[in-house]
């Protein structure tokens, strides 16, 4: 089986259905277009906010991420407060439509 970065797939969703018979629930991969960077607000988050950017995407919600990183739910409040503060955007569809380049 070959990683999603071996293959020359265009930006888009897919779904993971190997791992989403492993995690029980489906697996969305968002791809972002080559040689498409994230925005420059996202330049100064953590990993592990990106992590959480990236599942907002899923349009998950906080209890959801929690379950998903294995984090308490106000670890998961406190990531995306974080997240809007330290990008400037004013809610959860703005961070999407940013991380997604629709913004």
């Amino acid at each position: 089986m070959q990683l999603a970065s071996e293959l020359d797939l265009p930006a888009g969703l897919t779904v993971d259905f190997e791992a989403s018979r492993e995690l029980g629930e489906p697996m969305i991969v968002v791809r972002l277009p080559r040689g498409q960077s994230r925005p420059a607000c996202f330049a100064g988050l953590s990993a592990r906010e990106l992590e959480v950017a990236e599942l907002l995407t899923e349009g998950l919600a906080n209890k959801e991420i929690a379950a998903r990183l294995c984090i308490s739910l106000g670890t998961v409040k406190d990531h995306v407060h974080r997240i809007l503060d330290k990008t400037g955007l004013a809610s959860r569809t703005e961070v999407i439509a940013a991380y997604l380049g629709a913004g």
